[in-house]
């Protein structure tokens, strides 16, 4: 009977071995089925928040892709303003100076033909001095309304230009401070 009671109770011992060993087996395999939903669950988490960031930032790229493209379409345009006023400019001032050389012309010949009809040195002097201040006030006068007409030439050259750089300071300085 002794061991009769020997063998249930190492029956018994092993039986709640087992079933502590399964009870464990069970409590592991628990966790390790927890632990791969919670990683499976976090990292589909962290790709679509990852791939949401990814869209946003191609998004963003295209976006700034077509600023940038309009940004340098009317970069060039205003190029092409400004080089039109230019060209106009030096336009007007070619003939400006075509007036100025014809005028200066027909007036030297006058001027000409009165000192070849001086009737003495003194007369001759008088007419030579008064061609040279006149030539020289001319001269000057020309000389002041060329300056006018470049100077308003190149403000008016240089405001589509001065736009775009102030357009460029504020739109980069918006997208640096962003």
């Amino acid at each position: 009977m002794a061991t009769t009671k020997k063998n249930g109770a190492a029956k018994t011992a092993q039986e709640t071995l087992e079933a502590v060993a399964e009870q464990q087996k069970k409590t592991l395999e628990n966790a390790v089925q927890a632990g791969t939903e919670a990683f499976t669950t976090g990292y589909e988490q962290f790709y679509n928040t990852a791939r949401e960031q990814m869209d946003k930032a191609q998004k963003s790229v295209f976006e700034n892709f077509d600023q940038l493209a309009d940004f340098n379409r009317e970069n060039v345009e205003a190029m092409i303003v400004s080089g039109n006023v230019v060209a106009k400019g030096v336009e007007v001032v070619g003939k400006e100076v075509a007036a100025y050389a014809q005028d200066t012309a027909e007036a030297n010949m006058a001027t000409a033909k009165k000192l070849s009809a001086a009737k003495n040195p003194q007369e001759l002097m008088d007419l030579q001095t008064e061609w040279a201040k006149t030539a020289f006030d001319g001269f000057m006068a020309e000389t002041a309304k060329l300056q006018d007409i470049s100077v308003k030439v190149s403000n008016q050259a240089v405001a589509p230009l001065n736009e775009r750089i102030n357009k460029a300071v504020e739109t980069f300085s918006k997208s640096i401070a962003a």
